[in-house]
């Protein structure tokens, strides 16, 4: 007997996109508050460019830093938030906020058999999935229901400049 396994809303987007070294340049909140939105920008996977995916019915988004607290400590001054500023005050030492996005490092993972999207499954009466997307700045860990996705532009400035295609 075959087994079927679910198919997990990321697999598609994980088809073009590369699980790592991706820039996320924003993310947030849409107007109306139920989905989350990533625009990224990735130079190496089958799809360069900038793309925009948007988590739908989110129930769940658990948001942390993964900046030390050593280096917060040294990069708290909004000198940091301004990547222009930070260069003409001598480039202190700390991290840099102001570069305005941040490296899918070590990436978005699909989690399957999640516990947590089951539960929210029974709860809501619709399929759920957990997502995880670490970079150099932030972990995020949300519960959601599907991935809408466009692509923006061809746009590969911002990634290109610290990942080089082998």
């Amino acid at each position: 007997m075959e087994v079927v396994v679910p198919i997990h809303p990321l697999d598609p987007i994980l088809d073009w996109l590369p699980g790592y070294d991706f820039a996320v340049l924003q993310h947030g909140w849409t107007r109306h508050g139920r989905d989350y939105v990533f625009r990224i920008e990735d130079c190496i996977g089958k799809d360069p460019g900038q793309h925009e995916l948007t988590f739908t019915h989110v129930v769940t988004l658990e948001y942390e830093t993964r900046v030390r607290d050593d280096v917060w400590r040294v990069s708290w001054d909004d000198v940091f938030t301004n990547y222009e500023r930070w260069i003409a005050e001598g480039e202190p030492r700390g991290y840099v906020w102001g570069t305005k996005w941040s490296d899918a490092y070590p990436g978005i993972k699909a989690i399957r058999d999640s516990q947590r999207a089951t539960n929210w499954s029974e709860k809501v009466k619709h399929p759920m999935y957990e997502v995880t997307l670490e970079t150099d700045r932030f972990g995020i860990a949300l519960i959601f229901h599907s991935i809408l996705h466009r692509k923006i532009s061809d746009d590969t400035s911002t990634i290109s400049k610290a990942i080089i295609p082998l």
